[in-house]
């Protein structure tokens, strides 16, 4: 144990350093905008179940019925979760916010498309076309049977430069919990899906203006109305 402990001792300090590790200009780098994106409405809902119900309930799903979802909801319980976090954390100026990404594949109520989403704001950027094959989205087939897929997104320079690899681990840490935030509450309103680290950044990079360090993408999910029963 102790020989394992000495060989792992140089990977867990690297992990707890707060020395940034980049150029020290973060501050001059911003995401590339989204000029042509439209303004999305998201649309409440009535208030679902409550969180002791939500986990008895849950199950992590990766079978899904073909109806659509309504975005409009999507949208809705993702900015919700993302505010959340922006509040809890305060960390926004000085880390960089979340945003996320709603690669919505099939769609109620709005086009069906990407869509991104933040604390403040939710606006339709590119039409279903442009993903291509909805396959190359994910490692597993099943995700691109899903009504949609939501991708949490951080600006790892700003996370660095505010505290080096534990600015990583903190933008991380965020992610899954907004991720997760967002995921039962669908479940809380009657949908289904399951979290999935195998998401395939690349496939939409240039649809995201994703460059792996003012965006990058850090961890995904699936929704969908739940397959019926036989």
């Amino acid at each position: 144990m102790r020989s394992d402990l000495s060989t792992m001792r140089p990977l867990l300090d690297g992990f707890a350093s707060r020395t940034p590790t980049s150029d020290g200009l973060s501050a001059r780098r911003t995401p590339v905008p989204f000029p042509d994106a439209e303004p999305a409405a998201d649309q409440g809902a009535e208030a679902g179940l409550d969180l002791h119900d939500t986990l008895l309930g849950r199950r992590s799903s990766l079978r899904y019925a073909d109806a659509p979802v309504r975005t409009g909801l999507v949208l809705h319980l993702l900015k919700g979760a993302l505010g959340r976090d922006s509040g809890d954390w305060g960390l926004d100026d000085a880390a960089g916010p979340l945003e996320a990404f709603v690669f919505a594949l099939r769609s109620e109520g709005t086009p069906a498309g990407v869509y991104r989403v933040t604390a403040e704001e939710a606006s339709f950027v590119a039409p279903a076309a442009a993903l291509g094959d909805p396959e190359n989205l994910g490692v597993q087939r099943e995700f691109a049977t899903a009504g949609g897929i939501v991708s949490m997104y951080a600006a790892l320079d700003r996370a660095d430069a505010w505290a080096g690899a534990h600015g990583y681990r903190v933008a991380v840490t965020r992610a899954s919990m907004a991720l997760y935030d967002f995921h039962l509450r669908c479940q809380a309103h009657g949908l289904v899906g399951t979290l999935f680290g195998g998401f395939i950044g690349s496939a939409v990079r240039t649809v995201v203006h994703s460059d792996g360090v003012t965006r990058h993408p850090l961890l995904s999910a699936t929704y969908a109305l739940p397959e019926a029963e036989a």
